[in-house]
Parts: structure tokens; C-alpha cells; sequence
């Protein structure tokens, strides 16, 4: 399982407030962990942070998890000293109301709240439409009591998150803010320094780490960074929906549960032969995994590594998770050292030159 000192550093990059365009102080604390690996790691001009173990190797791995996540930017300050923020990423709008939320502020956090209307001052009418459908509605109050005092402490395009954090529930599990996709972050990292650190044997490839930014806007980061690093290889680390709450949910996305071992992503989109080295990795390993279906491309990095990054295999391999896209994204950490030691294996096992062409 994983050890005190990795958990330690989860919990500090989950703490880190890292919404779309501003994932540079989560990004800072995994090149800190990788340091201590003796992997250096720099940005490039997007903001996307890269590593790279046994860079002279004939095929290069692009190993990609998304550092961001969804939050709110500050668009319009009132009289009165009420913030309105917009989304910046896929909000749930209902989710926010009565909900703390914290703003980067001219000289540090700002906390705010979600303004909620109390019961007894609404009608019947209005108490049935008590969940707002738009942030143009719901004043964020930070205590300021004009606008003059609001400017003092914060900007308009201030970034700003639902102020949630780690809590730990029953069993192995984990509620936190972020986990989409800091958890991808935390993943890969930790795969490079066992990697760099504790390899089974010497590595055949060259791993190419990218911590992508501004996944939630339209896979930006990761289609810069793939036509940067050109991979033959895309591994890319997201997370996955879980289906064992609602189980209607399952005729869309498959029985996918908590604790079931890391999903894999299967369909058009995905190298089937890499794919198949991928399970084969698993089985050797004694790893249980769960299939997840798509038809199409859809919204993760995979997308932008086959698409952006010349002639790249790809394959997905996501975390489950409860309520995504909400303050309280919940997880299994056995899930997580699943993965973790799935991809170790995984990549430990490519041959300098795997063939992923289809046989004429």
C-alpha cells in the first residue's frame, strides 16, 4: 500500500487550489516530490509540466494526467459588495448553493459563501425552485459591505474553489474536492519516482511525464504537449465514472464500482494491441479490471495524444469515482496503488520497439 510520505503528499496537492489556469502550485509540489526522486522536471510556455526518464530510448511514453480542475473565475462586483463568479470548467450549478467558497485574493485567500435565501421568506413556489440553474443568481458574500472594500480584496478574474477538503470515510475510501483529476496527477508521479527510484529492471523506453493544464476547457494543455513530445505511446491517467450509486447509470457507462480495480478504457479510440498489453500486465500482476465502453472520443487526454501527437497508440486507464464534477468526488485508495502499480508494471514491460500496427 502506499506509504506515509506518498498519502502526505497527496494531501498536500489536493489542499492546493489548481482551477483551470492556475494549476502551477500543484504542479510545483509534484516537482518538489519528483526532486526528491532525483527527476528534474520543467514547464514549458502552456504551463505543462514534463519529466522524462531514459530520454535516448527509441520509443518515447507519454505518460499524461490533467492538473486541473473546475472552478469559478470573478466576473462582476456589485454596490453592495457581492461577488458573481462564472464557471470556469463543468459546474454543477445546484450543487454550489450554501456551499463555502474560497477566492485568490490581492493578498491571499479570501473566503466567501454561496449566498442561500432562508426558508421562511420564500413561497411555496419558491421553495420548490430553491436550487439555482445559473451563477448569475447566486451572490457570493465575502463580508464586504460595498463594492470600494470588495476591490480592495479582490480582483475581477480572481480564480476561486468550493473551500472542501479530504475527509476520510469507511474502509479505504476518500471525499475530497479535485480528485478530478489531482489524483491523475498524484498517480503518475508516483509512478515515475518508483520508477526512477525502485525499477524492477532498466527501462526499455523513454518515459515522457506531463502534468497537462486546462484539461477542462477542451483538453488544451494535452494537445500542446503531445505535439511537444511527439509520442509513439499516450498513457493517459484520468478518472472514470463509477456506477455502483445509481445502477440505471450502467446501461450507459457498465458496471463500474469502487474497490473494482482500475478501469480501462475500451473502444475505437484505443490501441487495441496496446490495450491488450495493458491487461496482460494486470493479469501477471494479479490486478482486477473493469472495461468502460466508449464509441466515440470523449472528454480526457487520450483524445489529444492520438489526435495532436503524429502516429500515437494511446490507451485510457482511469480511477473510479462517486460525483464527479461535485465538492465531495469520492474514491477508493485501493483503487489508487492499483493503479499505481499496474502502470509501473505496465510500462516496465514495453519492449524498445513494441509493434501496435495492425497485421496486413
Amino acid at each position: 500500500m502506499l506509504n506515509q510520505s506518498s498519502i502526505a503528499f497527496l494531501k498536500r496537492l489536493v489542499a492546493c487550489r489548481t482551477t483551470s489556469g492556475f494549476e502551477q502550485d500543484g504542479q510545483r509540489l509534484m516537482a518538489a516530490y519528483l526532486r526528491e526522486a532525483d527527476v528534474d522536471s520543467a514547464f514549458d510556455v502552456h504551463g505543462n509540466l514534463h519529466a522524462v526518464l531514459n530520454e535516448s530510448a527509441p520509443t518515447k511514453v507519454m505518460l499524461e494526467a490533467h492538473c486541473d480542475e473546475i472552478g469559478f473565475l470573478v466576473s462582476y462586483i456589485d454596490d453592495r459588495g457581492f461577488l458573481y463568479l462564472i464557471a470556469n470548467g463543468g459546474v454543477t450549478v445546484p450543487t454550489v448553493l450554501g456551499e463555502r467558497v474560497v477566492i485568490q485574493g490581492k493578498k491571499g485567500p479570501v473566503n466567501g459563501v454561496f449566498g442561500v435565501r432562508p426558508p421562511h421568506l420564500m413561497s411555496s413556489a419558491e421553495k420548490d425552485r430553491v436550487a439555482p440553474t445559473d451563477l448569475a443568481s447566486v451572490p457570493v458574500d465575502i463580508g464586504a459591505s460595498s463594492k470600494e472594500e470588495a476591490e480592495r480584496l479582490v480582483a475581477l478574474g480572481a480564480p476561486a474553489v468550493i473551500d472542501t477538503g479530504w475527509r476520510e470515510l469507511a474502509g479505504s475510501r476518500v471525499s475530497c474536492r479535485g480528485f478530478d483529476n489531482r489524483i491523475g496527477a498524484f498517480i503518475v508521479t508516483e509512478v515515475m519516482r518508483r520508477l526512477a527510484s525502485e525499477p524492477l529492471a532498466p527501462l526499455n523506453v523513454a518515459l515522457h511525464l506531463v502534468g497537462s493544464v486546462q484539461e477542462e476547457l477542451g483538453l488544451i494543455g494535452g494537445q500542446n504537449a503531445s505535439r511537444l513530445v511527439r509520442p509513439d505511446i499516450g498513457i493517459c491517467v484520468d478518472v472514470g465514472f463509477a456506477t455502483d450509486v445509481n445502477p440505471e447509470d450502467r446501461r450507459k457507462m457498465g458496471d463500474v464500482r469502487l474497490g473494482g480495480g482500475p478501469i480501462i478504457g475500451t473502444g475505437p479510440l484505443y490501441n487495441p494491441k496496446l490495450r491488450s498489453l495493458l491487461l496482460e500486465a494486470a493479469r501477471c500482476e494479479e490486478i482486477p479490471t473493469q472495461l468502460q465502453v466508449r464509441s466515440r472520443a470523449s472528454g480526457n487526454n487520450a483524445y489529444s495524444m492520438r489526435m495532436a501527437g503524429g502516429n500515437t497508440a494511446v490507451v485510457l486507464i482511469s480511477v473510479p469515482l462517486r460525483y464527479m464534477h461535485s465538492p465531495v468526488e469520492t474514491l477508493d485508495m485501493e483503487d489508487v496503488e492499483k493503479i499505481i502499480r499496474l502502470l509501473c508494471a505496465f510500462i516496465g514491460s514495453l519492449p524498445a520497439e513494441p509493434e501496435l500496427t495492425p497485421e496486413l
